[in-house]
């Protein structure tokens, strides 16, 4: 008897802007993922350097590749980049992969696999910090999450090497992770159930999030649907002088930032809890048809408790330092 069921497809969408460099390295990844039910869809958001001829040389030498490229009239940030193609998407998983970084080959199927064995909205793999030329600084990134202290010793041979069979995970839920935080890693390391976004698409400010949409995104999805927090490392991470978190390379077990990132960071943190709380609200009817009106109170009230943990915060703070 012939099986009809089918493993979902993957679409992975590129957010381009000027990094020429580095994009055809990106998209060679997802080319060579071990994982082969999958399509790309380039989103370019406007660049100014030699992204998109690039791009289209790539698209023209793999015609065999299930790959397009969306070309923004005018810039208009990662968050708008991101809605892009999503609308284009027919992936039943979606993968918003920054065009600096570079994704290990098990890396789909990895992640596609804790998928299938949970139901949360989304699943964020580790971190591996390389430079400009790819050279690997550590597998064991300061600004990923982590289970223990170290990861096995491996050989060098064997360091890339993701036991997928095997790979460990832990499922988070609001408890466990309360709204607001950050428990996950960087844009590139996250596979989203399509539907746990398709709310995400009637957001009309994009704009506001211009970099750094992650912290929306990830907070969002998570209180739709929970997390999974996936204990392998399969993005490498660039660090180079034009992104958004240059000033955190590695020099030691502790996560460095500069004043720049750190007043963004503040902004971002300030910003997160009234954006989604003003999302929900201005399109409640949309929430409650979706989600159920019940169900929508709980996340109202989850983003109105994330406050009180702040303030409550902010009050242990200050009498521990007395």
């Amino acid at each position: 008897m012939t099986n009809l069921l089918q493993l979902p497809l993957v679409t992975f969408i590129v957010t381009s802007f000027n990094y020429e460099k580095f994009v055809v390295k990106t998209l060679e990844s997802l080319k060579n993922q071990s994982y082969e039910n999958i399509e790309i869809i380039v989103v370019d958001d406007k660049s100014i350097d030699g992204s998109v001829e690039k791009i289209k040389s790539f698209i023209k030498e793999n015609k065999n590749l299930a790959v397009s490229l969306i070309e923004h009239p005018q810039n208009k940030g990662q968050m708008a980049a991101i809605q892009t193609g999503l609308l284009s998407a027919k992936g039943t998983f979606v993968c918003f992969v920054d065009s600096d970084d570079i994704l290990v080959k098990d890396y789909a199927k990895t992640l596609l696999r804790v998928h299938l064995a949970t139901s949360v909205a989304f699943v964020s793999s580790q971190l591996i910090e390389i430079g400009e030329d790819e050279e690997i600084h550590t597998t064991y990134s300061v600004s990923s999450f982590h289970k223990e202290k170290s990861f096995e010793l491996k050989s060098l041979e064997e360091l890339l090497k993701v036991e997928v069979d095997n790979v460990d995970f832990d499922v988070l839920d609001l408890k466990d992770a309360p709204f607001g935080g950050w428990y996950w890693s960087a844009m590139s390391a996250n596979m989203f159930r399509k539907s746990a976004l398709e709310l995400f698409l009637n957001y009309d400010t994009p704009e506001e999030w211009k970099i750094c949409p992650d912290k929306f995104l990830l907070n969002f999805a998570h209180l739709i649907g929970g997390s999974a927090v996936v204990y392998a490392p399969l993005v490498g991470y660039r660090r180079h002088s034009a992104n958004a978190g240059c000033s955190n390379q590695v020099c030691g077990c502790k996560r460095y930032n500069n004043d720049k990132t750190t007043k963004l960071n503040i902004e971002i943190n300030n910003k997160i809890r009234q954006d989604v709380l003003g999302f929900i609200l201005k399109n409640r009817q949309s929430f409650d048809a979706k989600l159920g009106k019940r169900n929508v109170r709980g996340l109202i009230f989850q983003v109105l408790l994330s406050y009180f943990r702040i303030d409550l915060g902010k009050v242990l703070s200050t009498l521990i330092s007395k």
